[in-house]
């Protein structure tokens, strides 16, 4: 069965079950993953047998059908990827050539440059009187 075919499949069960029982389901969600189209295929049945609605059960046996070729990717368990991602993070990075050693080792410490101003830049005062106020450009407060 194609995939056109299985989201076919799975609108018409979608829209009959909307229709007769009342529920909402997610069609897309039912036509990719193989474990909500058996919830659902279970759903249908019950509510055919409980309720005597029969014009569900060939629909719920085509997407049954049509689930057990759904290819579910295979996931890593939580632990390994997280065991993987703190892996990676521990490494460090590459140092940059043409910088010097300590810069690199600063910059990586904090995740931020030197950001203060030099005693060169601005021309206010500073709060003690003393010299041009570093704090900000040109004595702007």
């Amino acid at each position: 069965m194609t995939s056109t075919e299985i989201f076919a499949t799975a609108a018409h069960l979608h829209v009959l079950l909307r229709r007769k029982t009342g529920r909402v389901t997610d069609t897309e969600w039912m036509a990719t993953n193989a474990d909500y189209a058996r919830a659902i295929v279970r759903f249908a049945r019950e509510k055919a047998a409980s309720e005597g609605l029969d014009e569900l059960l060939p629909w719920a046996e085509k997407l049954e059908t049509a689930s057990t070729g759904m290819g579910a990717p295979v996931r890593k368990p939580l632990l390994q990827s997280a065991t993987e991602a703190l892996r990676a993070a521990q490494t460090p990075p590459p140092r940059a050539s043409g910088r010097p050693s300590g810069f690199a080792d600063s910059v990586a410490a904090s995740g931020f440059r030197e950001s203060s101003l030099h005693s060169g830049f601005g021309g206010g005062k500073r709060s003690d009187g003393d010299g041009p106020d570093t704090r900000y450009v040109g004595g702007i407060r």
